[in-house]
């Protein structure tokens, strides 16, 4: 009886201190400095506005729990991606948080999440999000005080969920695995001459016969400049920069890389084609030579910061320099990256899809 007794007391002080557990918090410091206190047992999230979804998806392995509500406007961009067929439990969750740019305070409460992921840098929603008293954990994008390089942003967005859901180091391996690519892909690339080197943009969006073009300080100049090519906008625009027509003859760039579908819908056929309304490409170097690159999207839209980043860097430096890298294996690489860090056999047309050019 007193063995029977001991043992019903170890199991009342376990669960008592499961328990404890569950209800406890710990400490997070977000990417606006702010010092959060988060529970230690999360079940419920809901993210705001960032582009985090594809980042969230990697830190699980393939997929993506936990998730009760995100910006209506992604489900559109995951239903043209991988990552759809990869973590389904994205498109099978009704209760999503509106557009992107809007913020329904009332149904994210109704949704009673143990935390708010949001952009660190949106001042307005973050007032009301706190107000809220749930805890709110800010992500950077861009116009952060660090620097937005896609591949270093989504290393950082790793590290602040292991903070979140703490697991300090459990992304070490996955990072690490991507910095290999990295470090082999701009090897490569230094083995080519400076004067060897191609001038480029990115068309970021294109509109009513209105491009916008990836400036100074957005995530496409630290993917030129990792390129080691010439980025004929970064004197000139900052931002997300409108411009005419008459300002890309002038920079008339040897490559011009189309942003993928969430932000740009069209394709190096339409370009190439001369079948874009409103514009005339016709005359640009790049067109006349046939380089004019675009990706449909593989994880996420892979001009922004995803975990991809890795591979799209190898993807760009695969089309920007075709002799240096004729022998770069680049979709077994893609292959290999998804089966051992998102357990997902890619198959042969959602490579095709990723690698459209």
């Amino acid at each position: 009886m007193k063995k029977i007794l001991s043992l019903l007391l170890t199991l009342l002080v376990l669960c008592m201190a499961g328990s404890a557990l569950a209800d406890g918090t710990h400490t997070v410091v977000d990417h606006g400095g702010n010092e959060v206190e988060v529970p230690d047992h999360i079940t419920r999230v809901v993210i705001d506005q960032i582009p985090i979804l594809s980042t969230y998806m990697s830190y699980f392995g393939g997929e993506a729990p936990y998730i009760v509500g995100f910006c209506g406007s992604f489900k559109t961009t995951i239903s043209e991606t991988v990552l759809k067929n990869i973590a389904p439990e994205l498109m099978e969750t009704a209760d999503t948080v509106y557009a992107q740019s809007d913020l329904n305070i009332e149904e994210i409460m109704r949704l009673e999440p143990d935390v708010i992921l949001y952009n660190a840098n949106n001042a307005s929603h973050a007032e009301i999000l706190k107000a809220s008293g749930i805890p709110c954990v800010g992500f950077a994008t861009v116009g952060a005080s660090t620097e937005a390089d896609p591949i270093e942003r989504y290393a950082q967005w790793l590290k602040l969920l292991e903070d979140v859901f703490g697991e300090s180091g459990k992304m070490d391996a996955f990072i690490s695995a991507g910095d290999a690519i990295v470090a082999d892909v701009e090897a490569r690339i230094a083995t080519v001459p400076e004067d060897q080197r191609p001038t480029a943009m990115i068309l970021w969006k294109y509109a009513n016969g209105v491009p916008m073009v990836s400036g100074k300080g957005t995530f496409g100049t630290y993917w030129l400049k990792r390129l080691g090519v010439t980025d004929v906008v970064v004197k000139e625009a900052s931002g997300f920069t409108q411009v005419n027509m008459e300002q890309v003859y002038t920079w008339d760039p040897d490559i011009l890389f189309l942003d993928g579908p969430g932000l740009l819908n069209l394709k190096t056929a339409d370009v190439l084609g001369n079948n874009v309304e409103g514009a005339d490409f016709s005359t640009l170097s790049a067109v006349k030579n046939g380089r004019v690159y675009n990706t449909t999207l593989g994880m996420w839209n892979w001009f922004t910061p995803n975990p991809d980043a890795p591979l799209v860097l190898a993807w760009l430096a695969s089309r920007t320099y075709p002799d240096a890298f004729a022998d770069y294996p680049l979709e077994d690489t893609i292959r290999e990256y998804y089966k051992t860090w998102y357990g997902y056999d890619v198959t042969d047309d959602e490579l095709v899809q990723m690698l459209v050019y």
